[in-house]
């Protein structure tokens, strides 16, 4: 099985680590619309910023996650 190391520093290392804190600061989401907007600027910077296909998928994952989790919540509660 073929593998990769990411260095410190390198674009992959750096993508990570941007995704990771756009996750650790959207991971709760709020039902509010100023919630929201941030999160498509933000998930959109990141897409722009590393510009690929992956970064986009990830951005797309990242903003499924938080609508599935406000969905589940909604149910919950009703």
């Amino acid at each position: 099985m073929a593998g990769a190391k990411f260095a410190k520093g390198s674009e992959e290392w750096q993508m990570f680590m941007d995704y990771w804190s756009l996750c650790q600061k959207y991971w709760e989401p709020e039902n509010n619309d100023a919630y929201w907007e941030e999160v498509v600027k933000d998930t959109d910077k990141f897409y722009k910023k590393h510009n690929s296909d992956f970064s986009r998928a990830l951005a797309l994952a990242l903003i499924d996650e938080l609508e599935l989790k406000i969905k589940k919540r909604r149910m919950s509660n009703e």
